[in-house]
Parts: structure tokens; sequence; C-alpha cells
């Protein structure tokens, strides 16, 4: 009975898999596309290295190159739109930045910079197009964190006194701009690497905070969490691993019931390695987990994964369960589903 179960299961995943289509897309650019907003079915926003942002406003039938020309040599590893003129994108490295357009791209306003050598910022996200957070690698024992309340339109440093310490070398991975997440009008998850792949969470915007156990440590400082995403107030998935070992299965996923306070490690079928990206396709119990071996798909609700690609790809959106985009290097490809059933 039980090989019968399996069978049928594997079955089931193949035939959800089939039901996405990979379209490759026309991009204007080589660059390194590492961060991803999806609008709609008709607008999204990419960025990547070489102040690259690009964006459609036709459904991916053409990508515009919308490049912030005074931060040419800036890798934008991050970015959020909130409509077909507004976006912000974040900057990794030092010295951190933030860019806002409200012209489509056409212009951009630098609206945060810190210049300290050691300022990494690694992700941001919005829980309305008003209140946004960011945060960066540990400075001097804490987290970094940015916290806006005009849509991107200026940053406040945050007072790192009521955040938990962190040891030496802990912070994120600006790999896809999704170490962190946010759900509702509040809440907020930060995925951490090494030494020990700490989970922070926060249900008051930031103003305090809880620190948990993944189970994700990896014996390296290259590994730990590179991804989050809730489809609830309760229930998540993190993905990960290590970035120099992609086909390497060893602690690279994990899953949470009760809002990130425990994790249970992904040991069955988790996603074929390293993993970037964890996204949950909208309206369905179906997620999406890409990284630099291929790109995997789950219908149980992120517990058992099949995969449906080995090219690669670094971050992932959607607009709805029909449409969604997956980008890398010097590639966006448009993920179409090709059946209901």
């Amino acid at each position: 009975m039980k090989q019968v179960v399996l069978a049928g299961f594997l079955l089931s995943v193949l035939q959800v898999s089939a039901q996405y289509k990979l379209v490759p897309q026309q991009v204007p650019v080589t660059s390194s596309l590492r961060g991803i907003s999806v609008v709609n079915e008709q607008v999204a926003w990419v960025s990547g290295s070489a102040g690259t942002v690009l964006r459609t406003i036709d459904g991916g039938e053409t990508w515009e190159n919308k490049r912030i020309k005074e931060a040419i040599g800036v890798e934008f590893r991050d970015i959020e739109a909130f409509d077909s003129l507004r976006a912000v994108a974040l900057s990794a490295g030092s010295p951190g930045m933030v860019y806002s357009t409200h012209d489509g791209g056409s212009s951009w306003e630098r609206t945060y910079i810190n210049t300290h050598p050691e300022f990494f910022l690694d992700a941001m996200s919005f829980w309305n197009e008003q209140h946004g957070i960011a945060f960066g690698d540990a400075i001097n024992g804490h987290l970094m964190l940015l916290t806006t309340r005009n849509g991107g339109q200026s940053w406040q440093l945050a007072d790192t006194t009521h955040l938990p310490p962190s040891p030496k070398g802990e912070g994120g991975f600006a790999a896809s701009g999704t170490c962190l997440t946010t759900f509702g009008d509040s809440t907020v998850w930060i995925g951490l690497g090494s030494p020990n792949a700490r989970i922070f969470k926060s249900v008051n915007q930031g103003q305090t905070w809880q620190v948990f156990k993944s189970g994700m440590q990896q014996p390296t400082p290259t590994g730990g969490i590179f991804s989050l995403a809730f489809s609830s107030k309760n229930y998540g998935l993190a993905v990960g691993g290590n970035y120099e070992d992609k086909t390497n299965t060893y602690r690279n996923a994990a899953f949470t019931t009760d809002g990130g306070q425990t994790w249970q490690l992904l040991t069955e079928q988790p996603p074929g390695g390293y993993r970037s990206v964890v996204v949950t396709i909208p309206g369905t119990q179906c997620w999406l987990a890409a990284g630099r071996s291929g790109i995997d798909i789950s219908l149980d609700n992120g517990l058992h994964w099949q995969s449906i690609s080995n090219d690669n790809y670094q971050t992932a959106a959607f607009a709805n369960e029909n449409i969604g985009w997956v980008c890398g290097n010097g590639k966006i490809a448009k993920l179409i589903k090709t059946s209901t059933k």
C-alpha cells in the first residue's frame, strides 16, 4: 500500500510540474539579475549588477532597460515595486544605498546612503505602499535595520540596542532579496547564514524581536538560510544550503507551522540542492524553489519536491497561480501554467 501511495504521489508531482512551462524572455542586458518584484500579469521589475533595473509593462513581451546611471557599478540585489511607475531598489555592498523612482525608471533618486566600510544590505520588504523594512549584516554585534514610512522616499537607521546580539560574522545572503519577508500589517522574519542559521521575528514592524533556531546551519560560512516565504502567519518555508556546493541537499530546507518558533528539516524529498529563493504560488498548495542547479516545485505545501528544470536561476516571483517569472545571470524566463487540472 505504501508503494502505491508513493507512486501516486510521484505521478501527481509530475502532472503538476508539467502544468508550468518556462518561456525564455528577450533580455537587453547580460547582468546578473537577483531582484524581482511582480505587480501583476503585465507589470514586473527586475534588478541586478552594473546598476541594472529592467521593467516590463506588457507581460514580458519586452523588457525595458531602466538602469540607474549614476550607480553603474552597483549591485542591486532587491527591488520592490508598487505599480508600473513606482519602485524602490536596494544595493548590496558598501556604500549601502537605496534608490526610488516615480516615473517608471526614467529618473531615479537616491533616498539613502551609508558609507560605513562594513555596511552590507541584504534584503527589503514592504507591508504596504508606505511601510517597509530592510536589513544588513551585523556591525558591532547587531544586525543593521532600516525602516521607511513613506514608500521608500526616506529611510531611518534603527536603534540596534533593542535587537538581540549577533555573534561575530552573523548576516544574511543578498542572493535573491528574499532572506527577509513580511506578512500582514506588521510581521517580519529574517533568515540568516553562519554561524547558526538563526531566524529573527518581529510582530510589530521591527520594534521588538525574538530569535529562533532553524536547524539549517552549515559547516561553512557560505551556507545557511538564503530565502524565506510564508503562506500564512503560521506556515512558512526556508531554503538555502551551501552556494559553493550547488547539488548538496544537506539541511537545505525546513518548514514551520507555528510562525517560525520551531522548524522541521525536510529530509525525505527536499529541493535538489542549494536554493537561493523559495516562493508560494498564490491560491494553491504549490511552492517553487530555484538556485544554481535548477528549479523545483512542490504540490503538497513544500513537504516534497520535484525538479522541473536544471537551469540556473536565482530569484522568482508570481503574479498569481497562472503567471510568474524567474531570473538569473543575464536571463529571465516566464512561468506559465498550461493546465487547470
